[in-house]
């Protein structure tokens, strides 16, 4: 059974391969669905993009510091970089389905348990690596895999809607939850966020994933036979051995960097660089939907062109976007051209992660491969901020941090850029 099959550009070819794609959706998009809430309601989503609506209610409710507060996302960080091996291993063996279900409901519980605070801020840090760890079920290298083993034809826009349920999550449950705090309390929050996960989530993956399709997907040729648990690929050993593994884990090690700290840094950076609070605000809420709808349409680029030369591509245009915004005077124009760049790649990076790992190592061990590529993916996101925080305050400036992101990006092109042609890999 051939993993990969190079893709043929004709106009005929390109019809067929519209037709694969679109079989495969008919089939898979219940499973697609409840990848996307699973990613969605999980660390990467809710936990993420829901965790700074707590700060200020916090800092009142016990008198914790904004820093001291910010100091439990590092906690959520390293708890997922830690786990994400580890699921992968275990999701091999056992598959998505349950592991995804039981995480969802001991993250559920996990934050009816964060009601009970009661002033620690030991407490407050040890809580966040817990939830982290009963999470570790909830992150991307669950809900990828399922994805991967349903599409093939159409993987790369799969994975963009799947991966995507964390975006909407980021546009939608900032908004509710900061409503809910202000009528009911912070606890309400934690209470709110729990039964979502609960009465939501957990019910849609259990009635609508499936690990792997019942049969082949004709033309699907990565997808495993449903009397057969193997699927061909690498080992994780096999993989550690590969040029192409060091490639992916270092690029994509530093591109989260960038984009973490970019992102958190974003309104003062922008400001620092000439705009008022209100135009940087708006423009950092329209990277967020240029990151939800970039998810989808890079996802489709990914099934039409070569993986490596949309990294290549993505990530030199977001070099040369900061490096323009070092010079002065820009233009509100330029500086927006510039964040959006940035939006492209922060779209990109997770999706381009799971696409090109099992393109270039295959299914077999997908968890395990992937949840190494995450675990260095997590610490370049965790170390970015702390990074470019204590370059502002040594240089008091981000134009330096700048040059960094610059440089690091155009890095990152140049090694995923250079990664060639998918391997062939044979049952």
């Amino acid at each position: 059974m051939t993993l990969y099959r190079p893709r043929s550009w004709t106009r005929s070819g390109e019809s067929t391969l519209s037709i694969q794609a679109s079989a495969e959706f008919a089939r898979g998009w219940r499973s697609l669905i409840a990848a996307s809430v699973g990613n969605g309601s999980g660390l990467s989503g809710l936990a993420f993009y829901t965790f700074g609506v707590f700060v200020l209610p916090l800092t009142v409710a016990f008198g914790w510091s904004r820093g001291e507060v910010s100091i439990a996302a590092s906690f959520l960080i390293i708890g997922t970089a830690i786990t994400a091996p580890i699921i992968g291993s275990i999701i091999d063996r056992y598959g998505a389905r349950r592991v995804g279900i039981l995480s969802m409901l001991a993250l559920a519980i996990g934050y009816a348990a964060l009601t009970r605070l009661d002033g620690s801020i030991a407490t407050f840090y040890a809580s966040w690596l817990a939830l982290s760890l009963i999470g570790g079920g909830t992150t991307p290298v669950v809900w990828t895999r399922t994805v991967n083993l349903w599409f093939d034809r159409g993987r790369g826009l799969a994975l963009g809607l799947a991966l995507a349920g964390s975006g909407v999550a980021g546009v939608f449950a900032p908004v509710l939850t900061t409503r809910v705090i202000a009528d009911y309390g912070w606890q309400a929050g934690y209470l709110v966020i729990g039964a979502f996960i609960a009465c939501i989530a957990v019910p849609v993956i259990a009635l609508l994933l499936q690990d792997k399709p019942p049969v082949v997907i004709p033309h699907a040729q990565d997808v495993a036979q449903a009397t057969n648990t193997e699927v061909a690929g690498l080992t994780l050993h096999e993989s550690l051995r590969t040029v192409a593994f060091w490639k992916i884990a270092i690029g994509f090690f530093l591109v989260s960097g960038v984009v973490a700290a970019l992102i958190i840094n974003l309104i003062p950076l922008l400001v620092d660089r000439g705009l008022d609070r209100e135009q940087a605000a708006k423009i950092a809420g329209a990277m967020g939907i240029a990151v939800l709808i970039g998810r989808v349409g890079i996802g489709s680029l990914l099934d039409r062109f070569s993986g490596p030369l949309v990294a290549r591509v993505l990530l030199a245009l977001c070099a040369v976007g900061c490096f323009t915004l070092t010079l002065p005077d820009l233009s509100h124009a330029a500086v927006i051209a510039c964040t959006l760049s940035l939006g492209l790649a922060a779209a990109a990076e997770v999706d381009l992660v799971a696409f090109l790992t099992s393109r270039f190592f295959g299914m077999r061990a997908y968890g395990k491969i992937y949840g190494w590529q995450l675990t260095a993916f997590y610490i370049g996101a965790a170390l970015g901020p702390l990074g470019a925080g204590l370059a502002f305050d040594h240089f008091q400036s981000y134009v330096p941090t700048l040059y960094f992101a610059a440089a690091s990006m155009a890095f990152g092109a140049l090694v995923t850029g250079s990664l060639g042609n998918p391997p062939r890999f044979e049952d």
